[in-house]
């Protein structure tokens, strides 16, 4: 339709405007101009695009079907022009101010701290309040401006950025394997001193499957359980029993051998849904310049896939 090309932007905010408002006179007043210009820019548009747009009487004006369409496209467009005119404003500013970032506890020491004075050093004006936790936290009732959270990601109030995939080994140490044997299969589980974590919702749970197949779940038992996961892996590397933990945790030991990945040919993990780590904070249309930096920044360090793995 060769009319959309002499449509100006200013004739689709007055356009959204006076259905917003459902008058002229109103949309005039604020824009400091006569309800007859308001109402000849919308004749204007409807005659670019050749269809009636509003039903006008003495009182109101409502959108016809056509200006309703027209109104959802509308305001589309001009919400991306307003972002795009964030962006441009905001493309030389930089990230400043007190930003409350709360993390579980082993995951901000093994996988944030180490970062803490690149981040510094890159956003000098940033000032960065960092609490580790393992508790929930409702970011609007704590003021928290991200969040850093892993597991099962549930439908939320909060938006989300996936930092990594949560990727679980069974592992044990070469002195345990030595001195038990290595299990073949899941089921020889149950011979074997297994480690568990157990947290407020009980003792988890360990689940194995080949490709392909579905999803089962070993209820196992062992010489230690314990809700502190750096406890249990200072356990299994001290030969006391295998764990089953994401690699974030144990990449070190594997990658170093103290630990020892074990059941290679079984996915392993402590839920059967996908598990994220997860960079989330409130609901917004955009996130503000130094939630933004922040992610960013974490999502360039911890890399695709992460460099724990």
């Amino acid at each position: 339709m060769k009319g959309f090309n002499q449509i100006t932007i200013q004739a689709l905010r007055l356009y959204v405007a006076v259905l917003g408002q459902g008058n002229f006179s109103e949309v005039a007043r604020r824009e400091a101009m006569s309800p007859s210009t308001v109402s000849r820019v919308i004749s204007q548009l409807e005659q670019a695009l050749q269809t009636q747009l509003l039903y006008r009487n003495t009182r109101a004006v409502s959108p016809t079907e056509s200006g309703k369409l027209l109104a959802e496209h509308a305001r589309q467009v001009l919400t991306q022009l307003d972002l795009a005119a964030l962006d441009l404003q905001e493309q030389d500013s930089e990230p400043g101010g007190l930003i409350r970032i709360n993390a579980p506890v082993v995951f901000g020491q093994r996988h944030l701290a180490p970062w803490l004075h690149e981040l510094n050093a890159r956003y000098p004006r940033l000032n960065i309040e960092l609490m580790q936790t393992d508790d929930f936290i409702d970011p609007l009732q704590d003021s928290v401006d991200l969040l850093i959270r892993i597991g099962v990601m549930t439908d939320s109030t909060l938006q989300a950025r996936t930092l990594g995939q949560q990727n679980f080994r069974l592992a044990a140490s070469p002195e345990y394997l030595a001195r038990f044997g290595t299990p073949a299969t899941p089921d020889d589980l149950l011979n074997h001193s297994c480690l568990v974590f157990k947290g407020f919702a009980g003792s988890q749970r360990w689940y194995f499957r080949q490709t392909g197949e579905e999803w089962r779940s070993w209820n196992l038992r062992g010489a230690l359980t314990s809700n502190n996961a750096e406890t249990l892996t200072q356990a299994a590397i001290d030969a006391m029993g295998l764990v089953v933990f994401p690699t974030w945790l144990i990449g070190d030991a594997l990658r170093d051998g103290r630990l020892v990945s074990v059941l290679e040919g079984y996915q392993v993990s402590t839920s059967p849904e996908p598990q994220t780590i997860s960079a989330l904070y409130p609901n917004s249309r955009r996130p503000s310049i130094k939630v933004r930096a922040v992610i960013d920044f974490l999502v360039e360090k911890f890399g695709s896939p992460a460099y724990w793995e």
